[in-house]
């Protein structure tokens, strides 16, 4: 354990105390929990009763409000007049001793027989300790009607409780899927009743403009609506009416609202409003399509700085935030490396590329949001070229842009794809996964922790619509939340599972339409080399599901034989299975698909290292006797980013070769293509190779369906040999024809099957 996290060691109390007692099941973990004897009830005749500090009437309303619509009493407030052991009371206090010692949002919470209080040096630690009170009361406190037959006891308890991160975020992102402001309002209360603080407000990109800015109209009347497939047309907007509602909203809540506001990519909503920004002139829609888009705000042209720097007058108008999200992420460099007036401006400033050029784009627009007092945030290809001054960085693509940033002194928001992107399918990321997140990069020095502001989730939602967005969130956002809050890392993951399992009563009674905690049938496989087979688990997701299965690719029914224990495939085929509920059959379908080759389980030499957001396993992935699907998340594919595939393979003993195919996938809205050429060359020793077979790229619709190649290596006769060596070379950037025309290419390899 670091150092610096002794201070926290006293949470492993909190967690042996809340194992012990069901009855308290708080989430996020508070930092030490002591049970006491006996329990306070709460009546009509109750009071809550404040101390004379700046917020604290106001939240003495939030509280009566809490309690008033469940329990049908409506609790006198008054201040406090200077008495002590007043009975009956719920005490809402600031000045004792040892108070300063909580910070801006911490608390003490005690329960006696006699009486409850909250201690928090400012308001906002005295609205996490009433958070804290509504989940020991019972659960019927979340209801929407009157409770006549519930006794409202809370038991005797003293916690005291402080975050461990000043940054404790989600981002929505309401451009791709509009989501309504009641549903807004209703993210916020629910992000405030697990202690997060930070809502990040996505509301521009390619596929729609959802902020009102008065002096430039056409960004919602054309920017914030598209045309589907279908010809239907799909958008919406928020009016600065809707803002300012949002914003005060979550103010009270404790909450602070971050625009972010997309420049120099993700602008297509806004080019098809004013096309002269960009650097073709348009004309340009509304984009109805995913991914990334090679059309981008023109570097070289000062009216696009005019036209920002209005915008984020507005925004900064809007929103009191200090900080304003600028984005700076996936912009190709295509157009300006094309463009007249790129170059000359990168001429003119000396820059030598695309990066530098959008360094130089994101510092000048930083200069400007600080001469208002205010500082940007930037995803993490903003580091790309040379950092802006004063910039804060959100790490996305791993903890490497966190690492650089903090380490070079600036603060640092992480939220790497492998943790934090709650548009991921929960196949790839689970409850337990989003629980092992570490926001300190592991390889920071302790001197530079104090840049790591704290992490977020990200709900992306390409393939999310409103209806949708909890299921994605929820439950994982529960393990974000104590991650955020109660971290360092001697947190206890069984105990955690417990008291979420205990929280889904309240989410059931806040309306909240959460999904599962894992897949509901996941797939471990290993080859058996003695019985020269595939011992296959399926482990359903849930203790309470049964499952059914098949081998022969069939789909599962419920006459399906019903999964009891491991099971051996010693064939190559399919296995399907899908879960069984009280109800019936679930109607998703699992698969996993086998292959039986001669390569299984040799260990293969990867040359260059694959990507760790792809890793599949490590390098006995390839050789593993797994296909994988077209999902390119499926946690099958091993990712190469712009650098070729190559495995060098040591047969053993001299063996005959009679066919070699290697599969690839493409995935063309995620800058995946399959290989420029997949060569076979050979050895006898391991150092000289000659090449014996070479396919090149097999060429297919340039549409947006993924789809598997396998490239087929058989143009031999009877080769004998001890080593194999596979080299398929990566395209590099993006074709000119794509969206992302320039930008670095990715190659995904499933398997390597020898015959």
């Amino acid at each position: 354990m670091r150092k610096f996290r002794i201070i926290f060691v006293f949470m492993i109390l909190g967690c042996s105390v809340l194992r012990s007692n069901a009855q308290i099941s708080l989430v996020p973990m508070p930092g030490t929990v002591r049970m006491e004897s006996g329990e306070f009830v709460i009546n009509s005749e109750t009071r809550i009763v404040y101390t004379n500090q700046e917020g604290f009437a106001e939240e003495a309303k939030y509280l009566q409000q809490i309690l008033a619509l469940p329990t049908g009493y409506n609790l006198t407030i008054s201040a406090w007049e200077g008495k002590t052991n007043v009975p009956n009371c719920i005490l809402l206090q600031h000045n004792i001793p040892g108070v300063d010692t909580l910070g801006a949002e911490g608390y003490f919470l005690s329960v006696s027989p006699n009486g409850i209080t909250i201690t928090a040096p400012q308001s906002a630690g005295l609205f996490y300790g009433i958070q804290t009170l509504r989940q020991l009361l019972p659960v019927e406190i979340e209801s929407k009607s009157l409770q006549t037959q519930v006794k409202w006891q809370v038991p005797a308890i003293f916690i005291t409780d402080k975050p461990a991160f000043v940054w404790r975020g989600m981002l929505l992102d309401c451009s791709r899927h509009f989501m309504s402001k009641e549903f807004i309002l209703r993210y916020i209360d629910l992000l405030a009743y697990y202690k997060m603080n930070r809502f990040h407000w996505h509301l521009t990109d390619d596929q729609g403009w959802r902020i009102e800015i008065k002096k430039y109209p056409k960004l919602t009347e054309i920017g914030a609506w598209r045309k589907e497939a279908d010809g239907s047309t799909y958008g919406g907007f928020y009016t600065q009416q809707d803002i300012r509602d949002v914003v005060a909203y979550a103010a009270s809540r404790h909450i602070t609202v971050v625009p972010e506001i997309e420049m120099p990519g993700h602008a297509l909503a806004a080019l098809a409003s004013y096309p002269s920004l960009s650097c073709t002139g348009g004309p340009f829609k509304v984009e109805k399509r995913w991914g990334v888009f090679k059309d981008i705000y023109c570097a070289g042209n000062d009216s696009t700085f005019s036209f920002l720097q209005n915008i984020l007058d507005e925004v900064m108008i809007l929103f009191p935030s200090k900080y304003i999200h600028i984005g700076g992420d996936e912009a190709p460099y295509f157009r300006w490396d094309n463009c007249k007036k790129c170059q000359s401006r990168m001429k003119k400033n000396d820059l030598k590329d695309g990066p530098a050029l959008q360094s130089w784009f994101i510092s000048r627009i930083g200069k400007y949001v600080n001469s208002k007092g205010r500082k940007i945030i930037g995803w993490d290809e903003i580091l790309d070229g040379g950092l802006a001054p004063g910039a804060t960085v959100q790490s996305w693509r791993g903890f490497e842009g966190a690492l650089a940033a903090a380490t070079a002194g600036h603060d640092a928001i992480v939220s790497p794809t492998s943790y934090a992107y709650f548009d991921s399918p929960i196949g790839s990321l689970t409850l337990e996964k989003v629980y092992e997140f570490d926001p300190i990069p592991e390889q920071l020095e302790p001197k530079y922790f104090k840049h790591i502001l704290g992490g977020e989730c990200n709900m992306w939602t390409e393939r999310a619509p409103q209806e949708l967005v909890d299921s994605k969130v929820f439950p994982r956002l529960l393990a974000m939340s104590e991650v955020l809050w109660s971290y360092p890392k001697n947190r206890d993951k069984e105990t955690f599972l417990e008291r979420v399992r205990h929280q889904y009563p309240r989410l059931d009674l806040l309306g909240v339409k959460y999904g599962s905690e894992r897949q509901d049938v996941a797939f471990s496989s290993g080859y058996n080399e003695a019985e020269k087979a595939f011992l296959v688990s399926l482990i359903p997701g849930q203790k309470d599901l049964g499952v059914v299965y098949t081998t022969d690719g069939s789909e599962p029914t419920l006459k399906s034989p019903e999964y009891q224990g491991p099971f051996l495939v010693r064939n190559s085929g399919v296995v399907k299975a899908r879960v069984t509920r009280s109800y019936g059959l679930d109607p998703e379908i699992f698969t996993r698909t086998f292959v039986k080759h001669a390569g299984i389980g040799l260990d293969p030499k990867i040359t260059d290292p694959w990507s760790p957001t792809y890793p599949a396993g490590g390098a006995k992935a390839v050789l593993d006797g797994l296909r994988g699907s077209t999902n390119y998340r499926d946690g099958l594919w091993q990712g190469y980013h712009h650098i070729d595939f190559e495995a060098t393979i040591w047969l053993g003993d001299k063996r005959q070769i009679n066919k070699i195919t290697v599969g690839f996938l493409q995935n063309i809205p995620s800058w995946i293509f399959f290989p420029e050429y997949v060569e076979l060359s050979v050895s006898e020793n391991g150092k000289d190779y000659t090449s014996v077979s070479q396919i090149s790229k097999v060429d297919l619709p340039q549409d947006d369906v993924p789809r598997i190649q396998d490239y087929v290596l058989s143009n031999f006769d009877k080769l004998e040999t001890r080593y194999i060596r596979i080299k398929a070379k990566n395209i590099g950037y993006c074709p000119d024809w794509h969206d992302g025309a320039g930008s670095e290419a990715w190659i995904f390899i499933d398997e390597i099957i020898i015959e």
